[in-house]
């Protein structure tokens, strides 16, 4: 049901974002509303993720602290300058961020089919379509409030080369578990953010 739920508040907000009558207050309302509701499902993408690849992903005490991806935006940022972002950056950056994992996302799927758990148990490979559904939403959402504001759009770079992207099957579900950890963060990000905006373009 709350899955059901997620696709219809989905679909309705992307039809809301299309229009440009729609006030900047409101998109920002609506956006923290729809990154609330994707927190937990982010949380709950990321123990799916572990329980499916086995150990030592499974084990209780599994991390990679440190462990990155080049080219995979990190949330993660001093406090004091996550508060002096300005408007605009803080879009850029939300936009920026869900065009890369857009990416990344896809690229995960793809080692999950090659890792032969497209069809396995707990439907992790759902999981994961609808996770990259959300955040080209999320990614759509962004932009057009950036629109709406008349600030320019950002410019993202392309950090997968197709010619790299084959690797050993561990090192493929290292790669996921860290996407999966990564979109976790930046979904808590983005409720902290729209949360500020939200204070400075109340409805």
């Amino acid at each position: 049901m709350q899955h059901l739920r997620g696709v219809l508040l989905m679909g309705s907000f992307l039809v809301q974002c299309q229009s440009a009558s729609i006030a900047v207050p409101t998109l920002i309302r609506q956006t923290h509303d729809l990154s609330l509701l994707l927190q937990s499902q982010a949380s709950s993408l990321l123990s799916s993720y572990v329980q499916q690849m086995g150990r030592p992903f499974s084990d209780p005490d599994f991390s990679l602290p440190g462990t990155q991806l080049q080219g995979l935006p990190q949330a993660s940022v001093p406090y004091l300058s996550w508060r002096g972002l300005s408007h605009q950056q803080r879009l850029a950056d939300t936009y920026q961020a869900y065009s890369l994992y857009a990416e990344f996302l896809q690229l995960v799927l793809d080692d999950v089919e090659a890792l032969g758990l497209s069809l396995g148990p707990g439907k992790l490979w759902d999981r994961l379509t609808f996770t990259k559904v959300q955040v080209e939403g999320l990614r759509s959402n962004a932009r057009s409030l950036l629109d709406a504001l008349r600030y320019p759009l950002p410019v993202v770079g392309d950090p997968l080369d197709p010619a790299k992207s084959g690797h050993t099957d561990f090192e493929r579900k290292v790669r996921g578990y860290i996407v999966c950890r990564g979109y976790r963060d930046w979904i808590n990000r983005t409720v902290r953010d729209f949360q500020l905006l939200s204070y400075y373009f109340p409805a």
